[in-house]
């Protein structure tokens, strides 16, 4: 299935009508006083002639975002069966990313290493968290992650302030398509006090055969081993119950039962573009200071598998009424 079999790499060309993709890299320093994300992207929309590349910057403890533009001609796909790219001066990569960002808005250089990722476990039926979906042609936007976490070496210059992200952790994702979709959840937190321990959930409004469903994925990494729950494994929603403060979620399969809850009590929510028809009209809100808990139990024998607390996790929101 060539690229498909590979969605961490660039999925998409230059001759599409309306395409988008982008990849999130999220990374927190060793002490958790600095959280930042780089979301390299291209957009396309032959119609209005506005296609670009860009670099959307997001400081999660200030809420300070940035857009930097870029000729869609400064980017470079680097290889087929991997991420690997290039926006201008700047270099991506599923093993880190080396940045020279040099205008007005922002100044960013520096270089960070991903260290040991926890990288999708791929099989034929299952190239990534989409399953056999990832091979449909017709879908409005695809969904992969490439590491739910991994350790950082290295430190970035932030307009003047030098930034160590030596031991750090680091989460790498990525989405591609035409639009977003009009109304989703999306959480991640990789910081727990166990380690080796990552989430990520997302539900969402799809647009199938004329009519709307309500899709989703979610995906624990505990100890090596991937717990999925997800549209196409027949994992069922079971509670969506949305608070001004809280979010109450109820995830099953024939196994497990999920319990999450996402507090946002407080939250400073920043506010970053999304796609629509390759153009990025569309205002999202996002915050990386929720807090997320977990309970997983054993279905069978009604035993608590994991019970944990997330920080600095990352929390979007989109007409979540829909969903209800």
């Amino acid at each position: 299935m060539g690229k498909k079999s590979h969605p961490e790499a660039f999925q998409g060309n230059l001759k599409k009508k309306y395409y988008y993709e982008g990849w999130y890299n999220k990374i927190v320093d060793k002490n958790q006083d600095s959280i930042y994300t780089f979301i390299p992207t291209i957009v396309i929309n032959k119609i209005a002639n506005n296609s670009h590349a860009f670099i959307q910057i997001l400081d999660g403890k200030t809420g300070n975002t940035n857009y930097v533009k870029y000729e869609l001609s400064q980017f470079e796909n680097l290889a087929l069966d991997d991420f690997e790219i290039r926006i201008g001066d700047n270099f991506f990569s599923s093993k880190g990313f080396k940045l020279n960002i040099d205008q007005d808005q922002a100044k960013v250089k520096g270089s960070i290493e991903y260290i040991n990722p926890a990288l999708w476990p791929k099989t034929f039926f299952q190239p990534g968290i989409m399953g056999v979906l990832t091979y449909f042609p017709f879908l409005e936007t695809y969904h992969g992650i490439v590491s739910m976490n991994h350790n950082l070496k290295g430190s970035i210059d932030v307009n003047g302030k030098l930034i160590d992200f030596n031991g750090g952790k680091g989460y790498l994702e990525k989405d591609w398509g035409s639009s977003f979709p009009e109304a989703y959840i999306w959480a991640q937190t990789n910081h727990f006090t166990n380690p080796k321990l990552s989430f990520i959930l997302s539900i969402a409004l799809v647009p199938l055969f004329n009519i709307k469903i309500k899709g989703f994925l979610c995906v624990l990494w505990h100890n090596g081993i991937f717990y999925k729950f997800t549209t196409y494994t027949n994992a069922k929603i079971r509670l969506l119950d949305y608070k001004i403060d809280m979010i109450k979620i109820r995830i099953e399969d024939k196994k497990y039962s999920l319990h999450i809850l996402i507090d946002k009590k407080n939250m400073r929510f920043s506010k970053l573009k999304s796609p629509h028809l390759g153009i990025m009209s569309n205002d999202i809100i996002e915050t990386m200071n929720s807090k997320i808990k977990i309970k997983l139990y054993n279905k069978k024998n009604k035993k608590l598998i994991l019970e944990d607390t997330g920080i600095n996790a990352g929390l979007d929101l989109s007409k979540i009424e829909l969903l209800l």
